[in-house]
């Protein structure tokens, strides 16, 4: 039996969905330090696209699962409560999703940009 313990489900979604573990804190250290990691940081953006992509997508599933909810709660009266919950679980989710995407849009125009 080996030693090593494989990492969880929660921590493999996180770095698949989240793009700030690849980058590294330009505020911290000396001057050089600091430029390094810059300069570390610039040449990591170029997996943000990546990112951009895989939240589109999982947004426009949430927009769709909403809309579907929110269809399905005007179509079976019994199940209103718990579809409207769907419905708002999907459409919080999906907001998330868009702030999520405006940050990492705005982290790769500073790092393609600016100089």
């Amino acid at each position: 039996m080996s030693n090593t313990t494989e990492p969880g489900l929660c921590y493999l979604l996180y770095l698949y969905f989240i793009p700030y573990w690849l980058f590294r804190d330009v505020s911290r250290g000396d001057q050089m330090l600091r430029e390094q990691n810059y300069r570390y940081n610039r040449e990591q953006r170029k997996y943000l696209p990546g990112y951009l992509l895989k939240w589109a997508v999982l947004c426009a599933l949430l927009l769709a699962s909403h809309y579907l909810a929110k269809e399905l709660a005007a179509q079976l009266p019994d199940w209103e409560q718990l579809l409207s919950i769907w419905a708002l679980f999907s459409g919080i989710s999906f907001t998330a999703g868009l702030v999520l995407m405006s940050n990492i849009m705005v982290a790769w125009s500073f790092l393609t940009f600016m100089h």
